[in-house]
């Protein structure tokens, strides 16, 4: 064990991580990095946790703190085992590690933490004893987020969700830090624009130099693996096959509008099961299931669904329809985007036509439509579905028309790139 917790923390050697992409979400965490609450990070494999963890760590030794008294721990390692069914288990590794550094653990990272049983009462037991100063911990389930957690540690903890790149990070990560350098790079904005659309945003994808087989592979891979822990494991699915041809056919149809019952039928199953199933991957992050707009809580009010992948790279990999499917990638990728910019429940309506996206920011909800490519033929339809949102007791703040490449103001509705709304 020795070795693979001084293989997990080269830090100790007082040198910071080299090669790491800047993340968004940093910021927020330094912030709160002196307060004593947990700091919860939970998101889809493979999207960069282990990543913010260390540029967390590179601030810590950048301002003083010192390296051996920050501990690093991947529990996803099955060296740490007998951690997974006993959570008390990890104070003898943290022991482990003090007697090798020779210093007090002040700042504990877990990584995957979902791998132990219980892990929730080791981590109330060292916040009540103030066992450190500060406890960050990563998760690939919103699980992590619920149940005896929630009740344990009321009122202790931050919660924040890392996600695949954003357009914007990925733009900052080129040397588009405007609008105006955006537009003067134009040919390179389209290409990253087409590259995120084909190959999705997660860091390792983005990052490296790699053939475009070995993409499909590594997102075969990342598919595989997430599904297999995080939804099938995880959730003791017992019908695995029929979990794997429900989540392919979802993903194959984003953004298409369905009911529980219509959905049970294809995939050949029941209501039950279908939902079940939907709810293990959504909380797994692989997609978002999201229902129709109504100012009514009743269930029955909403009966319609619509499914959004959590990364268009991965729906690509899974599917091989990258070519026929632009419109539904581009509507898929403002989902993503609406996310990554702050915007919460996220609907859609339907009524005689249909609009894309109603979604909240600021206290107010905004429209959105989404067009590929806006022709004469499609222009009416897509304008048309904003009058699905005219009533006497709802208008939306701002309506917008995202398209591929297409900038215009047509009465009060913007017409606006996808590249600009988002990534500038």
């Amino acid at each position: 064990m020795e070795a693979t917790i001084i293989r997990q923390n080269p830090h100790w050697n007082g040198e910071k991580y080299n090669s790491l992409q800047y993340r968004s979400i940093v910021e927020n965490l330094k912030k709160k990095k002196d307060l004593p609450h947990i700091q919860v990070l939970t998101g889809i494999r493979r999207c960069g946790k282990s990543t913010v963890f260390r540029l967390m760590i590179n601030d810590l030794l950048e301002t003083g703190v010192n390296p051996k008294s920050i501990l690093l721990l991947n529990l996803d390692e099955p060296i740490f085992t007998d951690c997974w069914e006993n959570s008390s288990e990890l104070y003898k590794v943290v022991e482990t590690a003090e007697k090798i550094t020779g210093q007090t653990v002040k700042y504990l990272f877990l990584d995957e933490v979902q791998q132990v049983k219980n892990w929730e009462l080791f981590v109330k037991g060292a916040y009540d004893t103030q066992r450190f100063a500060k406890i960050y911990i990563t998760g690939s389930n919103s699980d992590l987020l619920q149940n005896q957690f929630a009740t344990l540690l009321s009122g202790r903890y931050f919660a924040n969700t890392v996600r695949p790149l954003s357009l914007r990070e990925i733009f900052q990560i080129n040397g588009i830090n405007d609008r105006y350098a955006a537009l003067s790079r134009r040919i390179d904005v389209l290409k990253l624009m087409e590259q995120y659309l084909q190959w999705g945003s997660f860091p390792e994808i983005v990052f490296n130099p790699i053939d475009d087989s070995v993409k499909i592979e590594l997102l075969n891979s990342y598919y595989e693996s997430i599904v297999l822990k995080d939804c099938i494991v995880y959730n003791q699915i017992r019908d695995s096959h029929l979990f794997y041809r429900l989540l392919h056919f979802v993903l194959s149809n984003a953004g298409a509008p369905f009911h529980y019952n219509s959905l049970a039928k294809a995939v050949k199953s029941n209501e039950a099961t279908v939902r079940n199933y939907l709810n293990c991957a959504h909380r797994s992050y692989v997609i978002a299931d999201i229902c129709n707009f109504s100012f009514s809580l009743k269930e029955d009010a909403r009966p319609q669904h619509k499914v959004y992948g959590i990364d268009t790279g991965l729906m690509n990999a899974v599917s091989f329809q990258f070519m026929k499917r632009g419109g539904m990638l581009l509507e898929n990728a403002v989902y993503n985007e609406l996310i990554n910019s702050g915007y919460d429940e996220i609907y859609f309506a339907r009524d005689r036509g249909e609009c894309d996206f109603v979604a909240r920011k600021g206290g107010m909800f905004h429209a959105f439509q989404v067009c590929h490519t806006l022709t004469p033929l499609d222009k009416d339809r897509e304008f048309a579905g904003f009058n699905v949102l005219n009533t006497n007791d709802f208008s939306p703040a701002t309506k917008t028309l995202i398209t591929y490449d297409t900038n215009d103001t047509v009465g009060d509705v913007q017409v606006i790139p996808f590249w600009d709304f988002f990534g500038t």
